[in-house]
């Protein structure tokens, strides 16, 4: 017979809530993943963490792994210094042999270029250098080498910056001392007085503006067109001769008449300007103060009397005959409205700025006008016609005293003059200008 307690023990049944989990709870195991655990077995790596390790290791792990990297990371930054003092001493040691290259280089720079520029032990040879118009300090500075003149043209090129040299040198030909110092060098061609390329001219009287500037073209000084340009401009207002004029704009040149007849030393490529004032000088010193007290006394300008000059010397057939010349104009002048003379009539002024018909321009020979013509205009010109000498600006003051009011000249240059209309009629004929 059996005990109660023992059969009731055995036949009780689990209640739900343990039947429930024994229901859910399901182990899978993949059979790959079995077997890949079984080959590795304790191949596994010590610090991987399982999702199955206890908390304490894990934790254990997680410190051991950061000891590990700071490790490395102060490592590495040991690492890192040390190839840094490497490079550091490195770049001293180049630093230091550039600074000591390019400090012996500069030294040696600076002890030859100031040798250069003292002229320290050179030879003396003259040299003949030609600096060209317009020539920069660098071109200069070449040139001045390959010449035998300096042998540092980049230290030149320094000192003529620092000194403010740049700018102010003189085109032209020079003669040069090779152990000149660059003080005298440059002051030397910073004048025109030490140039050789030097030009004289002759300019005979009687020579108009345009004539003027075609011998200084022709004689390499500066071009015609140049001259022309300054000869009408305002750029000579400093001289009390051009300052005076009070009828620039009706003038074809403001100049002519004051460009004084004479024989002039001029240089090659001279600057236009400087060349005419050279020519203006002059006049303002052969006007004496005796000619211009003679001028006021006649009661006339010395623009007239240049005027008057022009004409005279352009019209006269020799230095006697303008005396002659200048009693017709100054009695023309004085009393032409009386005797219908007040119109000087001279064929000098009928093209000017021309001289002939034939010089002027293709397109003017059928209409061209002059403002000059003194047989259209009553009394002087509005300006000289030519560049009188000193005979004509003389007779001009003191003309012959006489009451002729006509004159004519034959193609040989005979001279005949007249008192009434009648006679010089009579008078063409006899020098073979009419029939």
């Amino acid at each position: 017979m059996r005990d109660d307690k023992q059969q009731g023990g055995r036949g009780r049944r689990p209640d739900d809530s343990h039947r429930r989990r024994a229901q859910h709870f399901k182990l899978e195991i993949n059979d790959e993943e079995y077997l890949a655990g079984e080959q590795s077995g304790s191949q596994a790596e010590p610090d991987v963490i399982h999702s199955y390790s206890s908390p304490q290791t894990r934790k254990a792990m997680v410190a051991s792994e950061k000891r590990a990297l700071k490790a490395e990371e102060k490592a590495f930054r040991q690492r890192s210094r040390e190839k840094g003092k490497r490079n550091r001493r490195l770049f001293t040691v180049v630093w230091m042999s550039m600074i000591l290259i390019l400090g012996v280089a500069l030294g040696q720079y600076l002890v030859t270029g100031i040798a250069d520029m003292l002229a320290y032990q050179k030879s003396q040879v003259n040299v003949t250098v030609e600096i060209p118009k317009g020539s920069s300090t660098k071109e200069i500075s070449q040139i001045l080498y390959s010449n035998g003149v300096i042998e540092q043209p980049g230290f030149f090129r320094i000192y003529s910056k620092l000194t403010k040299a740049d700018g102010s040198y003189r085109n032209g030909t020079y003669e040069i001392d090779t152990n000149m110092d660059y003080e005298a060098l440059i002051n030397y061609l910073q004048s025109n007085n030490n140039r050789v390329d030097t030009v004289k001219i002759t300019f005979q009287e009687g020579l108009n503006v345009r004539e003027v500037a075609e011998l200084l073209e022709k004689n390499g000084v500066c071009s015609a067109e140049e001259v022309l340009k300054y000869a009408n401009s305002q750029d000579f207002n400093q001289y009390n001769l051009i300052e005076s004029i009070q009828n620039d704009s009706d003038r074809y040149y403001l100049l002519e008449g004051y460009l004084f007849p004479d024989t002039y030393d001029f240089y090659k490529d001279e600057d236009p300007q400087q060349a005419l004032g050279k020519m203006i000088n002059n006049t303002n010193k052969k006007l004496t103060s005796a000619i211009r007290e003679k001028a006021k006394a006649l009661g006339m300008s010395m623009d007239e009397v240049m005027n008057l000059a022009s004409i005279i010397q352009a019209e006269a057939a020799d230095e006697a005959d303008m005396y002659k010349v200048s009693s017709v104009l100054h009695n023309r002048l004085k009393n032409g409205v009386a005797t219908g003379t007040q119109q000087l009539g001279c064929d000098s002024t009928i093209f000017y700025p021309y001289r002939s018909k034939a010089q002027l321009p293709a397109d003017q020979r059928d209409n061209f006008l002059s403002r000059y013509n003194t047989y259209t205009i009553v009394g002087l010109p509005p300006g000289p016609i030519t560049n009188p000498g000193s005979k004509a600006i003389d007779a001009a003051l003191n003309p012959t005293n006489s009451d002729y009011y006509y004159f004519c000249h034959s193609a040989d240059g005979k001279a005949y003059y007249a008192k009434t209309a009648q006679q010089h009629q009579q008078n063409l004929k006899k020098a073979g200008l009419t029939q």
